[in-house]
């Protein structure tokens, strides 16, 4: 199965837009990185400081590898220069997806 990895990014007050831009900007780059299954980008409905990606890699290495390229190239840095905390990192099995009924309408 897959994993799933929810990375957490807290921006500073009034940067969650700059976040969630730089994210979105990295999709083609990320989406063509090895073992990348699926990604989407989600912003806190509440608090819209609060960020985050949901992606879906084929083993957690490729995850880890990918990071650690991003970390070398220096977007690491620019992401965290705009948080308040370093990126939360939360590592998944996937057990199960299925679709909804709106989903298939």
């Amino acid at each position: 199965m897959s994993t799933v990895v929810i990375t957490e990014l807290l921006a500073e007050p009034g940067r969650g837009t700059d976040v969630a831009d730089l994210l979105l900007d990295l999709l083609g780059e990320t989406l063509k990185h090895d073992g990348c299954e699926n990604i989407r980008v989600i912003r806190d409905q509440d608090d819209p400081d609060h960020v985050a990606g949901l992606t879906q890699w084929t083993e957690r290495h490729h995850y880890t590898d990918y990071l650690q390229w991003r970390t070398e190239t220096g977007y690491t840095d620019t992401f965290e220069s705009m948080l308040t905390q370093p990126l939360v990192l939360h590592y998944y099995d996937e057990l199960h997806s299925s679709d909804g009924a709106a989903r298939a309408a």
